[in-house]
């Protein structure tokens, strides 16, 4: 005949192999888990206990406190009702916040999962851009997913974005991040109205935003155009920086249709330009800098030599 292996409850940190030793270390939280998961009854009939184990087996009631009254008058526990009662609202405040405990540890796994994979969808959009900075319908596409779905990570990481793509002398990326509205106001200088009715720009008190717009004005400067239009337009490969030069006489030229949206990079000193349905002209020293995007170029210049620098958008 097969021997009966014994085992041990452990009730209050202290090892129980009898009744009795079950009713001087009778924990609530112990004895109700023992219950629930079926190691008190298989204890019971290990040890022998047939009269307690049937009376355990006829509990009818599922709820803590009545099987704890059950489970101290089976096993005679020497308490009153008042204590019975109190280890029982502990024991469900416990349970209760357990039960927080794990749904916040599993929405918080859920939420770290999700950050986690949208930091690394975030990170292969820059990646992208690293490794194919040539590629503008790339780039563009990259741009727009991450301001459609990357949002609140631009408003915090769009000056290490820049500072990446500059570093890795991503040129194109940073002009076809000028031609975005979102990434405009993280770049470009915003004007402000103060209480007097004053107007300043945002750089002028945001020394991060202002040392990016420098980088970006060193880029376009007359003295780095050149190498703007080298970096920009490769030989074999369609033009990105499109360049227009003439002398219109004081007659406005139409460069590009009113369909075709365009942003401005440099134009020379002295010349005019407006969109193409407008016929309120700007003098390049109003657009210098501020990279403004139209529908269509006209264009107006009394120098031969002088050249316009846009892009399209």
């Amino acid at each position: 005949m097969a021997k009966t292996i014994k085992f041990n409850l452990i009730c209050d940190e202290k090892p129980v192999r009898t009744v009795e030793d079950l009713q001087n270390n009778f924990s609530i939280e112990d004895v109700l888990d023992y219950y629930r998961n079926g190691l008190l009854t298989r204890w019971l009939k290990v040890r022998g206990y047939i009269e307690e184990l049937e009376k355990v087996n006829a509990i009818p009631d599922e709820d803590s406190l009545e099987v704890i009254k059950a489970l101290i008058k089976i096993f005679n526990v020497s308490t009153d009702d008042k204590e019975i009662a109190q280890g029982v609202y502990i024991l469900k405040y416990l349970e209760e916040s357990k039960e927080l405990l794990d749904c916040y540890r599993q929405e918080n796994f859920k939420k770290q999962s999700i950050i986690d994979d949208y930091a690394t969808g975030y990170r292969q959009l820059i990646d992208g851009i690293l490794q194919n900075p040539n590629d503008i319908a790339l780039i563009k596409a990259n741009i727009k997913e991450m301001v459609n779905n990357y949002a609140w990570v631009l408003e915090l990481n769009h000056r290490d974005l820049f500072n990446t793509l500059k570093a890795n002398d991503c040129v194109l990326a940073i002009m076809c991040l000028l031609m975005d509205d979102t990434f405009r106001k993280y770049y470009l200088p915003v004007e402000e109205i103060r209480d007097d009715g004053s107007v300043v720009l945002d750089i002028d008190h945001n020394a991060d935003k202002k040392a990016i717009y420098d980088e970006i004005c060193k880029m376009v400067a007359p003295y780095n155009i050149s190498t703007l239009k080298t970096t920009l337009n490769r030989e074999g490969e369609p033009e990105l920086l499109k360049i227009f030069g003439q002398n219109t006489q004081q007659y406005p030229v139409f460069v590009e249709p009113a369909d075709k949206k365009c942003m401005i990079v440099y134009m020379e000193s002295g010349d005019r330009i407006a969109p193409f349905e407008s016929i309120d002209f700007i003098e390049s020293e109003k657009t210098k800098n501020k990279f403004p995007i139209y529908n269509g170029i006209k264009y107006m210049s009394n120098n031969a030599t002088h050249t316009m620098y846009y892009m399209e958008v």
